[in-house]
């Protein structure tokens, strides 16, 4: 009797990867239970799902290669649904998981035999039925048992006819498909369901995981960091609420203990732990790879805390952690504790990816938003929609910023029904750290300014362009010991400046920055000499001036003008009128109690404008995400990376090293000399890029061709010596 394997190199029985995979939903069984009330028969129909999805492996040709094989194992798994004694829409939705666990519907239905072309499904069921003997000897005859480890009795659903091979050739996949054209609205979620569990338990299982992980109680890894003695009142408060949240507290009052410990309130538990998935969203990579780590520090187990973003493994790389297996399971409903982009949520609404398994992981999972006014109204309107649907999903919510202005909480509070905690304003001015100074000129006076100003340490120079702070930079560097630091630096020099600024900020005369400094560094300036910005980015970056809150308020400049290239970045209208705000209080303490109310009259000039934009955004995208159809190809998947892919290259300096490393099979190294590029200079500089070639099968590099050093990172200068294609 020949032996049936599921995976190659390393080889793995068919019946040993099964056996992996239902000990992968029986895990999941007992962390959701909740799934029930949204499917009742969730689980046995899932437990079939996984049993019978790989069956068609045993196809002789596959055995002996896949790679070369040239046809679909789902294709021969999918007939065996025909012997379970299931109700006909219930076998129809087994059959649709089985069908679509690699590719979509309308991928796959390109190949699927007919009734008038069989010829080939024909031959493939030949070549299957040449191991018929392990399949009724050794896989048949596993079921019962499987059904007594998983359902604790032997249900005896599964049973194939003594002619079950002849009717494996005769299935009736048009019907199957003309079915789902059907039903597909009415049974929306448990086609959801169904393929989301089986690709969880089919890729944990492939990756040699044989559960999900869950969190111990919440509560006590934040009262190892915080006895509850020294718990702030808003802290307790948000511990006591359920349901959804938004919460107003200062910057550095510690909201990020208030969010868990919300979360520990609002969390489904089972008697190993929280099984609620839970994801921690921040808008900026900086800040997340941040939180990643304090969050690691409180719960130990990488296992148990992951981060998702588009260079989440170079971080992990960086970080001497497993970034191979680790990324590849946080991309999977494994990890309970996820710090993330909203973009990663937004990806199984717009149909990419494995869609199904997304949707599964955020049904009743906690969601907590952290600077969610650091969003364009586009990717406002997009959470907004998002957060309306999964209301019903059981998810929660809870919001939380120092700087929310009140058209923004309006919003939230229309989709959230939220309810609403903040600091008392005698509490919050407790936390105020700044006093606020307005100079009448621009960076232009950098020279003259700086000697106006008193500091006992170094000065943080923010800057709102890239441009503009290369420029001032290049004026100082000759007279002050200087650093420049912003986001088109590689990836490697960038890493190599905050490492230095961590460990020898005080050797620094200045440093010059853009907005890169409000989300990136926990380290402190004697005061900050900054652009005009809308008030709420004026607060952040203040944030890096006394950080630690001691003493008394210490100054902070605020120049009145900028520069041409601000009106890219920011509304010019809130600027002026943060600007007019600071004004009046110039020369006083900016207080801790006052900021929200000082954000919202900053947003007064637009904030009808931006009320109707992100409100519109928000309509396409509920109109957008009610199109989405459970298993097929959706035209949004397309619109998404249009609306969100970045982009990075590496400058041409370094092109001969990228392809050293690439060919020595070193790609994650390749990324030391990533550079981000925004999609106005790669649309204005166009002709200056190219693919690196031999970069890999299916891959490619971008190569901008400009002038890059360590110290001004890149410019818009093209390279000397470069070619121009």
């Amino acid at each position: 009797m020949r032996v049936c394997y599921a995976k190659f190199l390393p080889h793995d029985f068919l019946e040993c990867h099964t056996n992996d995979a239902i000990n992968v939903l029986k895990s999941m069984r007992s962390a959701f239970k909740w799934f029930e009330e949204f499917f009742p028969r969730v689980w046995e129909l899932s437990f079939y799902s996984v049993l019978l999805h790989d069956l068609g492996k045993c196809a002789s040709g596959f055995q002996k290669n896949p790679q070369k094989w040239g046809y679909r194992h789902e294709i021969l798994s999918t007939p065996f649904t025909a012997f379970l004694d299931l109700p006909e829409n219930e076998r129809n939705l087994v059959a649709l998981s089985i069908l679509t666990h690699h590719r979509t519907l309308d991928e796959i239905e390109e190949i699927l035999p007919s009734k008038e072309h069989r010829e080939e499904f024909n031959e493939k069921v030949g070549e299957l039925l040449q191991n018929r003997d392990y399949i009724e000897e050794i896989f048949f005859e596993r079921i019962p048992y499987w059904e007594l480890y998983f359902f604790g009795r032997r249900k005896g659903v599964f049973k194939p006819p003594a002619n079950w091979t002849d009717q494996i050739g005769n299935y009736d996949f048009d019907s199957l498909l003309s079915w789902y054209e059907k039903n597909t609205k009415k049974y929306w979620n448990e086609l959801i369901f169904l393929r989301g569990i089986l690709n969880a338990s089919d890729h944990l299982a492939s990756a040699s995981e044989l559960g999900i992980r869950l969190l111990s109680d919440i509560k006590t890894a934040v009262e190892l960091r915080v006895s509850p003695e020294r718990w702030r009142p808003i802290q307790r408060q948000a511990g006591e609420t359920e349901g959804n949240l938004i919460l107003r507290a200062p910057t550095g009052y510690g909201k990020t203990e208030a969010a868990l410990l919300w979360a520990n309130r609002n969390a489904f538990r089972t008697k190993k732990g929280v099984s609620s998935r839970i994801f921690y969203v921040l808008p900026y990579k900086a800040s997340i790879n941040a939180m990643h780590s304090r969050l690691l520090a409180l719960f130990r187990e990488p296992e148990l805390v992951g981060v998702l973003h588009s260079s989440s493994g170079f971080y992990l790389y960086s970080s001497e952690l497993e970034y191979k297996r680790l990324s590849s399971l946080y991309r999977k409903i494994y990890t309970p504790l996820k710090v993330t982009t909203p973009f990663q949520l937004m990806k199984p609404f717009f149909g990419v990816g494995f869609p199904e398994m997304g949707l599964t992981e955020l049904t009743g999972s906690l969601l907590i938003f952290d600077e969610i006014h650091a969003y364009e109204p586009n990717i406002l309107g997009i959470i907004l929609a998002m957060l309306e649907l999964l209301r019903e999903r059981k998810v929660r919510a809870l919001v939380m910023s120092a700087t929310l202005p009140e058209f923004l909480e309006q919003l939230l509070r229309d989709v959230l029904k939220p309810n609403l905690l903040s600091t008392p304003p005698e509490e919050a001015d407790r936390f105020t750290r700044h006093r606020v100074n307005v100079i009448e000129g621009s960076m232009d006076d950098i020279e003259e300014l700086l000697t106006e100003i008193h500091a006992d340490g170094p000065i943080l120079v923010a800057c709102n362009t890239v441009s503009r702070a290369m420029d001032v930079y290049s004026r100082l560097r000759e007279d002050y010991k200087a650093m420049l630091l912003h986001s088109r630096f590689t990836y490697g020099d960038r890493e190599e400046k905050e490492r230095e600024l961590l460990a020898n900020l005080n050797d620094y005369d200045i440093v010059v920055a853009t907005q890169v400094v409000e989300v990136s560094l926990d380290i402190s300036f004697s005061t900050i000499l900054t652009e005009p910005a809308p008030l709420d980015a004026l607060i952040q970056r203040f944030g890096r001036v006394n950080r630690r809150g001691f003493g008394k308020p210490q100054d902070v400049y605020v120049l009145t003008h900028g520069s041409d290239g601000d009106k890219r970045i920011y509304p010019i209208e809130v600027v002026k009128e943060s600007i007019r705000l600071l004004k009046e209080l110039d020369g006083k303490p900016l207080l801790e109690s006052t900021v929200p109310k000082l954000v919202t009259h900053a947003y007064e000039p637009l904030s009808s404008k931006l009320t109707d934009e992100v409100r519109t955004y928000y309509e396409q995208a509920i109109d957008l995400f009610k199109d989405l159809r459970p298993l097929k190809s959706n035209e949004s998947e397309r619109r998404f990376y249009e609306m969100f892919h970045g982009l990075e290259a590496v400058p041409g300096a370094y092109q001969d090293r990228a392809l050293e490393l690439i060919k020595q099979g070193m790609s994650i190294e390749v990324h030391r000399y990533f550079v981000p590029v925004p999609l106005w200079l790669y649309a204005s500089e166009h002709e200056v890029f190219h693919r690196l070639s031999d970069s890999g099968p299916g891959k490619y590099v971008l190569v901008a061709e400009l002038e890059y050093s360590s110290e001004l990172g890149l410019q818009r200068e093209p390279r000397s010596g470069g070619e121009i294609w």
